[in-house]
């Protein structure tokens, strides 16, 4: 995974690794700072019906055939009608109004990266950028670090821990050592919305590519 923070654009390492190379333990992570209660919360998994029904009224909702690439409107008309059907099957899933919001908002946003390169694409005559380099291009220049440090005591060093989050939520946490910096990937407290969405979109786009 990769996130642009402050403009410049960082490979985050995989949590395991950074234990592994630092003898950390197990319980090292996002959680180990900022633990999370998970009752009440929505879980994508055993909603198979509500998704069924949402990736449904999406993909009916698109014409059939395209002369022309679709507008902002019809993308916005859309993304309305996503929010909607989220809302109106989220009590099989049971999302919080926050992890709606990051659905919905990341749909919304990545559509609209797609149309901007597809239009790109057709004014300067050159191929369009593939959907999934789009989609990850989006989604790491969503980028942004919490402002709130949290101290970990390493041997004889002090580290400063700082979130980072994506569109999604957390993904993980910036470590800034005595002599350098390390981006860290942990993605356990990330919207349970990600995958389905970069899905769906991904199917959507194949069926508008003119």
């Amino acid at each position: 995974m990769e996130l642009v923070i402050n403009h410049i654009r960082h490979s985050l390492t995989p949590i395991r690794k950074f234990r592994a190379d630092y003898h950390l333990p197990d319980n090292f992570g996002v959680s180990f700072f900022e633990p999370k209660n998970f009752a009440g919360l929505g879980h994508i998994d055993g909603a198979g019906e509500a998704l069924d029904i949402l990736r449904s009224a999406i993909i009916q909702a698109l014409p059939p055939r395209l002369t022309t690439l679709p507008t902002l409107d019809f993308l916005e008309h859309i993304a309305r009608l996503f929010e909607n059907t989220l809302n109106a099957v989220n009590s099989l899933i049971g999302l919080q109004t926050v992890e709606i919001g990051y659905a919905v908002s990341g749909f919304s946003d990545i559509l609209n990266s797609w149309l901007y390169d597809a239009i790109r694409a057709t004014q300067t005559h050159t191929p369009p950028t593939p959907f999934d380099v789009v989609y990850a291009d989006w989604l790491a220049n969503s980028g942004r670090r919490s402002e709130k440090r949290y101290t970990y005591s390493y041997q004889d060093d002090e580290w400063k821990i700082r979130f980072l989050y994506n569109a999604y939520g957390r993904v993980g946490f910036q470590v800034d050592m005595p002599t350098q910096t390390t981006y860290i990937q942990d993605t356990i407290y990330i919207c349970p919305a990600e995958g389905f969405i970069h899905q769906l979109t991904r199917d959507m786009v194949k069926k508008l590519t003119i």
